[in-house]
């Protein structure tokens, strides 16, 4: 029944509201033969059927028939001329609009637009109504340009006067966005609308008072028609041109207040031109102020806003999340969610799938806290929540987070995606800690979480002595970029001495790494080293060191000449950077250091990491003559059956081990069977760290190949190392 009745009430009032313009437009006719100067229901109709479409055109011509026999009645030969002459227009001027433009927006392409549409309305309905008049015999055929005009023009009046506004007030279904209003006061407003009574009522006084230029009527208004489309929401100022232009019409077009009717084509062409032109100059700017803020937010969007999942970007985040921090009275809590092995989906399906799986992520993370929660994707897996809740309550919605994660299945060309994620959390009461203090505890809170095996959310605070474990890290990474930056590393040697020929001359030593601080002093880079390789520092840090020494090298040829072995040390990531290969050919072929002479050594817990890259990089180095020494052996997995397929020379036994030599029968076994298996697999095996003659000697008895540490020689410069002059 309601499908039925919502259609007959709006024909209904498509049709009342006709009658209503077009009973205004009675006011302007003396004959039944004559034009109306301004004629409201062409806009009206237009924009009614633009808005419920062309099957409500249909009420004009009733509407129309109502109008000829209460108010106008016609000659019978016109009539149907008059019934079908704005149905005509309208439902010309409504199909051209929608063909080109489903969806109206208030731009100034859609409003000129519209205003063809307006023309075609105008010109369309004024040839039916002219060559009805000519039918009807109301009009001499000498006439008919005169009819033709003054009808196009009062039609495209009526059209610039009413079709904004009505289309504005029905904003809410059409997708044409009301901007919210410039922030002018009530009181000023007050005051645009006392000024327009005034510069009304002056302009008709001093017309009537004998003026020359009747026109000062309509130009006066515009400038605080201008005004409007400057300061006022754009309905309220297409509201005021409509209710300027209609009384500019009805006083310049009946001659009211004393302005003389215009009789003349050409008076009546002018006077009805400037009021069209009066109604199209605001609206158009209201259009145009509209487009320039939909430019600035479109920027806005794009530079706060992240274009994959359509949350906030990091930058925006950090700059909201602080400034909430500082004005904030309420607990916050901030929450750091990093997808666990994200990588894999990436390299395993495509970054396509791991596009669509972020997206989907990014729709959970959003939905699991209130619209008042900032919520980002700060990078590639990673999404970041700063939430007005106290730590219980952001702990709930992060575990009801991590189950959704894990429930999510996301089906990608016939297969499934799937994920967890690791959440670090961490709370702020009034006066809030810095978002930088936050972030820092977020991050270790869910660094911990991953190390844990993922899938679960850890609380910032629970394990004070990590928090500052990892910003120590931190720091050492920022002093490794540093260092590298400034070239503060320094090249230190330690012999490596056959014990099968302890006297002979030592021609085997390790490569080390000494760093100077910012004051200058002399430091030992372990700690440095591991934060490099925690924050990916590690492929950089270890070309650095191949190219100090090769460059070195370069300048003391006759050292290099001297070398048996050179040993230096490289770091988990550079196994698995498939460039350093080439690029340490290209740096070899050009070296006095041959590739015979260069051992890189690696740990045996980068090996494991991923032992099909290491496998594949080894035998890429090997081919160009390399050698292998698998470091601090013994500390890892302890498995020996993968050393069958890695192709290495040296076992190289953690020096934990031979420290205990002589207290620890187990830290003996250790060393005898690792010497053993090196023996049955053609390598060789090294002790680290020897202090002591006994270690020496019980590493001699256990037939250990090589050994390194105190009791031969400490670290020394490079130079010393040679025997050179330092510097």
């Amino acid at each position: 029944m309601q499908n039925i009745v919502t259609p007959a009430l709006r024909a209904i009032l498509l049709g009342a509201l006709y009658f209503a313009g077009a009973a205004l437009a009675v006011l302007y006719l003396r004959t039944p033969a004559d034009v109306s100067l301004f004629w409201p229901a062409a806009g009206i109709g237009y924009a009614m059927v633009l808005r419920y479409g062309l099957r409500y055109a249909l009420a004009i011509p009733a509407a129309q028939l109502l109008v000829h026999l209460l108010l106008a009645p016609v000659p019978a030969a016109f009539l149907p001329f008059s019934l079908a002459s704005n149905y005509v227009g309208t439902v010309a001027a409504c199909a051209y609009v929608g063909s080109r433009q489903p969806r109206l927006q208030l731009r100034v392409a859609d409003g000129f637009l519209l205003l063809r549409g307006g023309l075609l309305l105008s010109a369309g309905s004024a040839l039916v109504g002219a060559a009805g008049m000519l039918a009807a015999q109301m009009a001499p055929a000498a006439d008919l340009l005169r009819v033709f005009l003054q009808w196009t023009l009062g039609d495209l009046l009526g059209v610039t006067a009413f079709l904004p506004f009505l289309l504005l007030l029905f904003a809410s279904q059409l997708a044409v966005p009301q901007p919210a209003s410039a922030g002018a006061s009530t009181r000023e407003r007050v005051a645009w609308a006392a000024a327009m009574l005034v510069a009304l009522a002056g302009g008709i006084w001093v017309t009537h008072g004998g003026s020359l230029y009747p026109l000062s009527v309509a130009t006066l208004p515009l400038a605080l028609l201008l005004w409007s489309a400057a300061r006022y929401p754009p309905l309220f100022t297409a509201g005021a041109t409509m209710l300027v232009t209609v009384a500019l019409a009805m006083v310049m077009g009946l001659g009211l207040g004393g302005i003389a009717r215009p009789e003349l084509l050409h008076d009546t062409a002018l006077m009805m031109g400037t009021l069209v032109v009066n109604s199209v100059v605001p609206i158009l700017l209201v259009a145009s102020y509209n487009e320039r803020a939909d430019t600035m937010e479109a920027l806005r969007l794009r530079a706060t806003t992240d274009p994959l999942t359509g949350l906030l970007n990091r930058d925006a985040f950090e700059e909201l999340a602080r400034a909430r921090l500082a004005r904030s009275n309420e607990a916050q809590t901030l929450l750091y969610v990093d997808l666990d092995n994200f990588k894999l989906v990436n390299d395993a399906a495509s970054h396509a799938a791991g596009d669509e799986a972020l997206r989907h992520v990014a729709t959970l993370v959003r939905d699991a806290f209130d619209n008042d929660a900032l919520v980002a994707h700060s990078s590639g897996d990673e999404f970041t929540i700063l939430a007005p809740q106290d730590v219980a309550t952001a702990t709930v919605a992060g575990r009801r987070l991590l189950a959704a994660i894990e429930e999510l299945r996301v089906v990608w060309q016939g297969g499934t995606l799937r994920a967890t994620a690791s959440i670090g959390i961490a709370a702020s009461l009034p006066p809030h800690a810095s978002f930088d203090d936050l972030l820092s505890q977020v991050d270790t809170a869910c660094h911990e979480a991953k190390e844990l095996g993922g899938n679960r959310l850890l609380v910032a605070g629970q394990n004070v002595e990590s928090l500052r474990s990892r910003s120590r890290m931190m720091r050492n990474a920022l002093d490794a970029r540093e260092a590298l930056d400034q070239r503060r590393f320094e090249l230190w040697c330690q012999p490596i001495v056959n014990l099968h020929a302890p006297g002979a001359v030592q021609t085997h030593f390790e490569v080390l790494l000494r760093w100077r601080d910012g004051e200058g002093r002399l430091r030992a880079p372990a700690d440095m080293i591991a934060a490099a390789e925690r924050y990916r520092l590690g492929p950089r840090l270890d070309r650095h060191v191949l190219d100090e020494v090769l460059d070195w090298l370069d300048a003391h040829r006759a050292a290099a000449a001297q070398i048996g072995q050179c040993n230096i040390n490289l770091g988990a990531a550079t196994l698995a950077d498939d460039e350093f290969a080439d690029y340490a050919a290209g740096r070899l072929r050009h070296s006095p250091l041959g590739p015979g002479q260069l051992c890189l050594e690696i740990t045996e817990t980068s090996v494991v990491r991923d032992l099909t890259r290491t496998r594949r990089f080894i035998a890429r180095m090997r081919e160009l003559g390399c050698q292998f020494a698998l470091d601090d052996f013994g500390t890892g997995f302890c498995s020996f059956g993968y050393l069958r397929d890695l192709q290495v020379d040296y076992l190289k036994i953690d020096g934990g081990f031979v420290r205990d030599l002589a207290e620890s029968r187990l830290s003996e076994a250790v060393v005898r069977s690792i010497t053993e298996i090196a023996h049955l697999l053609d390598m060789r095996a090294v002790g680290e760290q020897v202090e002591t003659e006994e270690q020496l000697n019980r590493l001699q008895v256990l037939q250990v190949d090589y050994a390194q540490g105190y009791v031969f020689q400490r670290p020394v410069p490079i130079a010393d190392f040679f025997g050179l002059p330092n510097g």
